[in-house]
């Protein structure tokens, strides 16, 4: 039935097709009564399109009301409504009905392509009638879908005729006349409406200049009789006048008069055409006009599809505002009907062209097209349309020369038809075995795979049960239980064992789900794959599985699964009798590893890590188990012995492994944290003994690294401390309440402040002042100092741009990044925030410590390459307490230099730090850059530097970190060039 649908649907269109549609519909249910009715917008009414008593069409036409009606239970519940109670007192319009003896009612809703219910299918039966949803409902859904958009059509149209009466009447009332004056022969026409306007006989009256002219009134004529003369003598080319004139019986009138005026080519006026309105009640008429054009625009508004109507012989093209909406097409650039055929895909133009010129030709009388429009170069990204029109007769000249229709964006049903397309392709070709059965479990289509790997072939397997395949080797439990996991869950997944057709087994990997409709099972679907070659590879590789290749110790699983049932052991007394009932946990990390991988290669790397396993093993007991737990991590369970063997194990190690080891004929210097954890003091499970010992070598790491740290309870009240003052930390963050404080810096010759460093200041209501020396290292441990170093950058741009705006342009902030926040966080936000305040990239300079680039490598350096690229300055803090501060040099190339404090404390007294201070006062003079000196605090510290020609001072000596505020009151004491705050 639904296939008959469709073909109807492509055989007719328009009122043909809503009585094809009706016809279908008494053959099918054969209703006593059957109508199509629409409703209008706001589901208020219904109105018949077609009615039919007995399959025989009457001209009937009623309307109702649906409030309280059957179809409003249909609206509601948005499917077929099938009453059967009482029909003749409950339906709408019994005064139709009343003579027939019905007592059954289905309605069956029409949808528009929006899926709004926009009409019903009413039917009304004499007889007992038996609606079933399960025989009947798709194809109910099917005639509601396709009769939507010819429902919503005619419903237009129907509006359309009732309005366009209403126009012509108002047009009638409006009493407009037109006429035509020739300038060359003085000759006039006018129309019956201007005789009757102005109440004289076309066959007493001739119009002419002299005759008309009697006609206005006297303190109107003068100001008329000008305004035309000069028009006609000026290039104007309309004019537009009202003016009032004097009847024979002395009525006055008011009259409107347009005219539009033609010229010769050399602009002379030779013939003026227009209009006369008599507007004597002209606010009546046009509000009247006002509303029957508001209502066509409603209506023409309404619907979904973009009406047209193309005339084939003056080509204009006419269109509902929803016509370029759906095409996404600005009207403005489209100034005839071949601009937006040129809009139309290349590949779908020809076809597009072909129909309407089957019209022209009089081969069709209606156009059925689907095209694309044309997208530029991206031809994959395409909508669809689908253009229906049907040849009418024009209402002026009796010929069938005009061409309405509709458009339609068909581009989710064409996408949905390329998605089939694509899941059948996709079906037939994937590697995946797949077997799609009935609900009662017999085969209706298996794919190539299948037969591929099963050996049997299509026609071998349908219509029989997949125990074809069963090989023999799974029980009827296993079974039992797949399907209560289909039933229980709606899938399945596992691996099973099945039978070739020619008898030999193969393990596979299979998921089966149930496909249900409305809670029903349809289907169940049955995805698989041959996993024999994987099978074997899983046993080749279990001989590896629990070892690192690289040094032969056991690898991080297996340890686990050990610890994990060493630790079961000495909790299950019944399971192991032994007195045994202690361990330690080792974890031990080497320090710098990643330095010998950058100056040696990861093959000299390797042969470090080896060494070190070899050591672990002629070190600890015998009876221990060694594991590489991963990359330059080791981890050892000492078993039966408590804290203070470990220790002593844990000690022996630091001490053999800071010796020099010899590697490729090369000494290196190597040093190892280690974190010892025991049963049952630091915890009773192996999560817990290996979480602990973990946290006790990262502790070592932070006080130092080379050395043994023992979990203990100082060790975790310290860490819950530092928990505690990590979350008051974020909050303060995330509440603002961090605040920046700045430092200046001096340039002692001219004493004016240059730049400021910003400094993060935290006080908090319990702990009060907190020193950045703390809340800092917190921040970078926890994975805050990417949130604070944002904050603070900020605050600082903030401040910086009002202390710009209060005048002083020339200041530059100094704001420090660590390490870790270059790691663990993006840097475009430095980017946008100074962009946001319109600062200048040269006023920001990022100040890190020489080894922060050293310590992350390029990818520090390709940062700070990206902010001097912009202009943003680099300064290097803490000069001189590195390791490798020539190298942070060479690397870096930093803008600026800051002189550590500790140098700058004993400058007075220790010849040592006067020449190194002036060492690098001297080469960086040489590469040209500048240099600052940090922690100045006496007149004495000052003048030796002066000596030396370092003139960038701060420290106490000027002033210590304050507030923003503060800072303004500094630059406008110390800066001449002080102008008025803006706050």
């Amino acid at each position: 039935m639904v296939t008959t649908l469709k073909a109807l649907k492509r055989n007719s269109y328009g009122s043909e097709f809503i009585q094809e549609a009706l016809h279908t519909v008494y053959e099918t249910l054969q209703p006593a009564h059957c109508y199509i009715a629409y409703f209008d917008k706001n589901q208020h009414k219904a109105t018949s399109l077609a009615y039919s008593i007995d399959d025989h069409f009457s001209n009937t036409v009623f309307t109702y009301l649906i409030n309280n009606s059957l179809c409003e239970k249909m609206i509601s519940s948005g499917k077929p409504y099938f009453f059967s109670n009482n029909i003749p007192h409950t339906y709408p319009f019994n005064q139709i009905i009343t003579p027939y003896l019905l007592q059954h009612y289905l309605g069956i809703p029409i949808f528009s392509r929006r899926g709004e219910i926009v009409g019903v299918i009413g039917c009304l039966f004499e007889h007992p009638y038996f609606f079933s949803e399960e025989q009947h409902g798709e194809w109910c859904q099917v005639l509601g879908d396709i009769l939507g958009s010819d429902v919503q059509y005619l419903a237009l149209l129907s509006e359309q005729k009732k309005l366009l009466c209403e126009m012509e009447e108002c047009q009638q009332e409006a009493q407009l006349g037109n006429f035509h004056v020739d300038i060359v022969t003085g000759s006039a026409y006018w129309s019956k409406e201007i005789y009757r306007i102005f109440q004289c006989e076309a066959e007493s009256f001739t119009p002419n200049e002299t005759t008309t002219n009697q006609y206005i009134h006297p303190d109107d004529r003068t100001r008329v009789i000008e305004l035309r003369r000069d028009m006609l003598d000026s290039n104007s080319m309309s004019y537009n006048v009202i003016y009032r004139i004097v009847l024979a019986e002395g009525k006055n009138k008011y009259l409107r008069e347009h005219c539009h005026i033609l010229r010769d080519i050399n602009g002379i006026a030779t013939l003026v055409k227009g209009i006369v309105q008599d507007i004597t009640e002209f606010y009546y008429l046009s509000n009247k006009l006002d509303q029957a054009s508001d209502k066509l625009s409603v209506t023409y508004n309404a619907v979904t599809e973009g009406i047209w109507e193309y005339n084939l012989e003056t080509k204009i093209l006419l269109t509902s505002p929803k016509f370029w909406d759906i095409l996404g097409i600005n009207e403005t650039n489209v100034n005839s009907v071949y601009d937006w055929i040129i809009m139309i895909h290349k590949n779908d133009r020809s076809a597009v062209i072909k129909c309407f010129s089957n019209l022209r030709n009089g081969d069709v009388t209606s156009i059925d097209v689907e095209f694309r429009l044309q997208s530029g170069s991206n031809d994959k990204i395409c909508r669809w349309f689908n253009c229906k029109g049907n040849i009418i007769e024009s209402s002026s000249s009796h010929h069938y020369n005009r061409v309405v229709g509709i458009l339609i964006d068909i581009t989710d049903t064409v996408m949905a038809e390329q998605q089939l397309t694509l899941a059948k392709t996709v079906y037939d070709n994937t590697s995946e075995c797949i077997v799609i059965t009935d609900k009662d479990n017999n085969i209706i289509s298996v794919n190539k795979a299948f037969e591929k790997v099963t050996g049997y072939c299509h026609d071998d397997v349908i219509g029989k049960n997949p125990r074809i395949l069963a090989s023999g080797y799974h029980d009827l439990a296993f079974y039992q239980k797949m399907w209560r996991s289909l039933e229980t869950q709606g899938t399945w997944q596992g691996q099973l064992h099945n039978r070739r057709s020619d008898g030999v087994i193969y393990p596979e990997e299979m998921t089966i789900n149930k496909i249900e409709d409305d809670h029903n099972v349809i289907n169940y679907v049955g995805v698989f794959h041959d996993i024999s070659s994987r099978k074997k590879t899983e046993k080749k590789l279990k001989l590896l599985a629990n070892n690192d290749t690289l040094t032969g110790l056991m690898n991080r699983r297996r340890f686990i699964e050990k610890v994990e049932k060493y630790i079961d052991q000495i909790n299950d007394v019944s399971a192991d009798n032994s007195p045994a009932s202690v361990c330690s946990l080792l974890f031990i990390d080497l320090d710098d590893f990643k330095i010998f991988n950058d100056l040696y290669g990861h093959d000299f790397g390797d042969k470090v890590l080896q060494k070190v396993a070899t050591i672990l093993r002629e070190t600890v007991c015998e009876h221990s188990i060694i594991c590489r737990y991963g990359g330059d991590e080791y981890a050892v369970l000492i078993k039966e012995q408590d804290i203070n063997y470990a220790q002593g194990i844990a000690n022996q190690l630091v001490n053999i492994i800071s010796q020099p080891i010899k590697c490729n004929d090369i000494d290196i210097n190597l040093t190892i944290s280690i974190g010892i954890s025991s049963y049952p003091e630091s915890g009773t499970t192996h999560q817990a003994l290996l979480k602990n010992a973990d946290y006790a070598m990262y502790e070592q790491k932070w006080l130092g690294r080379n050395g043994v740290c023992v979990y203990d309870q100082q060790l975790q009240h310290e860490y819950i401390s530092k928990l505690k003052l990590r979350d008051k930390l974020k909050s303060a963050i995330n509440t603002k309440k961090i605040k920046v404080y700045y430092q200046p810096i001096v340039d002692n010759k001219t004493g004016r402040v240059c730049k400021f460093e910003a400094l993060a200041r935290w006080y908090d209501d319990q702990e009060g002042f907190i020193c950045p020396g703390i809340f800092i290292p917190i921040a970078e441990r926890y994975g805050l100092i990417g949130m604070l170093g944002q904050l603070v950058f900020e605050k600082a741009c903030a401040d910086l741009d009002r202390i710009h705006r209060s005048g002083f342009t020339d200041v530059v902030f100094s704001i420090n990044h660590s390490v870790k926040e270059f790691s663990q966080h993006n840097q475009e936000y430095i980017f946008e925030t100074i962009n946001n305040y319109n600062l200048p990239y040269s006023a920001i300079m990022i100040e890190i410590t020489e080894s922060t680039a050293l310590d992350d490598g390029k990818n520090i350096i390709d940062i700070l390459s990206a902010f001097r690229s912009r202009g943003i300055a680099i300064s290097l803090d803490d000069f001189g307490t590195g390791y490798s501060s020539l190298a942070a040099i060479i690397d870096i190339k930093p803008d600026l230099i800051k002189i550590d404090r500790s140098f700058v404390v004993d400058i007075e007294h220790s010849k040592e730090s006067q020449m190194l201070v002036s060492l690098v006062i001297d080469l960086s003079r040489k590469l040209k850059i500048e240099v600052v000196a940090e922690g100045v605090e006496t007149q004495a510290q000052l003048d030796i530097l002066s000596e030396m020609s370092c003139y960038y001072i701060q420290g106490f000596y000027y002033s210590p970190a304050v507030t923003i505020d503060d800072a303004i009151t500094i630059l406008k004491e110390r800066n001449q060039n002080m102008v008025l705050d803006v706050q």
